[in-house]
């Protein structure tokens, strides 16, 4: 098979959309008017080849993603507090609530604490190019355009980062214990473990400040990606397939526990049941010489399409670009195919960075992420795979 490349006008176009968006919107926070203005402009670039072009709007409760931190940091230390005073039942009940909610809210994505946060409007924008003829499956590829919060512990000591945030959970789990301990054996060690466990408020405390309030630019993470899937909607148009409709979709609020695809999901579930959908999730076109098709979700809570991700190994390997398939690692969050596997839907994500709880790229959730910092080579790799899987899986097709 010939290989393919994405035509310099097109990945300089790319690159000219990232920059305009990013200079004349600025961060996206989700549930801001820059996240709501950044929606608009890609209908805007949709429209033109577009056969339906949609705004969906949808509520996004701001902060609440996040907001297990905070939580954790107030139990600690007001279970280290009722430790010394010798009351282990408020400890144990402080710790198993924070690691009840820590669990729900972050490793399963649970919208436990949504409610308590304020309700903001947050659109998802989704373009439709139809086939020639009769449609006899989809394929999705996305992107999400808001914007992270910037993470303070990845600004400011980096490669403390992963004992940073572990030693604080390990701290809770270690109070939790202790707390225990304390229950059956009152007057053993329980000065000596007070001082630990008061060190170790220190040490938890200072995940109060792990996210900051502005958020990053966000042109790695996330809206190049999103610009790869209007420029694969652009081809598309031109070169229409037979049988393929081709869904161009650009998530909200990806940032906040993937609230955007949740929405779209919910919204599409019967029509993405109705036929074989596949997606193509793209994020973090940071490295061209690092690339992994997710193969679980949602810190591997989410099983992803190993025999998609092996089919699109596949098709890369005929356009000379290596690609690994990886589970998501544990504790990493996770990424909006999740929520379409959920529904039934064939989904990877292409991953262009390191994605492990001590390695990613450099400028990730920082103010460095803008678009010099994202590979344009990685940029071309995604198109072509993009382009080069859904032209295969068509041609295939009776």
């Amino acid at each position: 098979m010939a290989k393919q490349t994405l035509p310099r006008a097109m990945r300089q176009k790319i690159f000219a959309q990232m920059k305009v968006l990013i200079a004349e919107i600025g961060p996206r926070r989700a549930g801001t008017a820059a996240s709501l203005e950044a929606a608009k402009r890609l209908e805007a670039l949709m429209a033109p080849y577009a056969d339906t072009v949609v705004r969906e709007p949808f509520k996004v409760h701001s902060g609440a993603f996040l907001g297990w931190i905070r939580l954790l940091v107030i139990a600690y230390v007001l279970g280290t507090t009722a430790f010394w005073f010798n009351m282990p039942y408020v400890t144990i009940g402080l710790m198993l609530a924070s690691l009840f909610i820590l669990i729900l809210q972050f490793i399963f994505y649970v919208p436990l604490l949504d409610r308590f946060y304020p309700r903001r409007p947050a659109e998802n924008v989704i373009a439709t190019i139809e086939p020639k003829q009769s449609v006899k499956e989809t394929v999705i590829f996305s992107g999400h355009h808001d914007s992270a919060r910037v993470f303070n512990f990845l600004v400011h000591q980096p490669a403390l980062y992963q004992a940073r945030v572990t030693g604080s959970i390990a701290f809770v789990m270690l109070l939790l214990f202790g707390s225990i301990w304390q229950l059956f054996q009152p007057e053993l060690g329980q000065q000596h473990l007070g001082i630990v466990f008061s060190v170790g408020a220190v040490w938890v405390a200072q995940m109060w400040f792990f996210a900051g309030k502005r958020a990053t630019p966000g042109a790695g993470d996330n809206l190049a990606s999103t610009l790869v899937a209007v420029a694969l909607g652009e081809y598309f148009s031109e070169n229409r397939l037979q049988h393929t409709r081709v869904m161009i979709v650009s998530f909200d609020a990806e940032e906040e526990g993937l609230r955007g695809a949740r929405a779209f999901a919910a919204r599409h579930r019967l029509d993405l049941q109705a036929q074989p959908t596949y997606m193509l999730n793209f994020e973090c076109l940071y490295d061209d010489k690092v690339r992994t098709l997710l193969t679980s979700d949602i810190n591997g809570t989410v099983k992803l399409d190993q025999r998609l991700a092996q089919d699109m190994q596949r098709v890369a390997v005929t356009q000379g670009i290596s690609i690994d398939l990886k589970p998501i690692a544990f504790l990493t969050g996770g990424t909006d195919a999740a929520e379409l596997a959920k529904v039934g839907v064939s989904a990877t994500t292409l991953f262009g960075m390191v994605w492990s709880n001590s390695s990613r790229a450099s400028v990730y959730h920082t103010m460095q992420d803008v678009p010099e910092n994202v590979s344009k080579k990685a940029i071309e790799q995604a198109f072509t795979l993009g382009q080069v899987y859904a032209e295969n899986r068509d041609r295939n097709l009776k």
